[in-house]
């Protein structure tokens, strides 16, 4: 049985470092080492900042959404949502399972009441024609420059 839910780091840590791996391998820049920042979303989490929402099939993970609440500098009175990282086992993308997972992160991310939710879609693993069927636009394009 399929089932989402909201869980903290306590919940989640133990169980995620297989995803992770995947999600490294996948979707985050390879020209940049990979380190997961544990102390800094423990810094989040613990100021009511960091929310995390997942995905198990019959108890296990399959998926993943971290998503960081913030007022932008140039914003301050805006609350904004920015999903940190999204994924979803490659097995679990067939049929709706993706997309019932986003939209209910999506959903429950807006219980927090964010003028605002960002969600950032790499090249690589472009869903963003997912994002505009849920009701998000495009709203600006990053560029990176790689510095040694």
């Amino acid at each position: 049985m399929i089932t989402y839910q909201q869980e903290t780091l306590v919940t989640f840590l133990p169980e995620s470092k297989p995803l992770f791996d995947k999600y490294y391998a996948e979707v985050a820049e390879l020209q940049i080492p990979q380190g997961f920042n544990a102390e800094f979303y423990w810094h989040l989490e613990s100021r009511n900042r960091l929310k995390i929402y997942t995905i198990r099939d019959n108890g296990k993970l399959i998926g993943f959404s971290f998503w960081v609440l913030f007022y932008p500098p140039h914003y301050k009175t805006s609350l904004t949502a920015t999903s940190d990282a999204i994924f979803v086992l490659q097995e679990y993308r067939k049929g709706l399972f993706g997309y019932k997972f986003l939209k209910h992160s999506l959903n429950e991310i807006k219980k927090h009441n964010p003028q605002r939710v960002l969600v950032g879609v790499k090249p690589n693993n472009d869903f963003g024609k997912i994002l505009e069927r849920l009701g998000a636009g495009h709203f600006e394009t990053v560029y990176s420059f790689k510095l040694e």
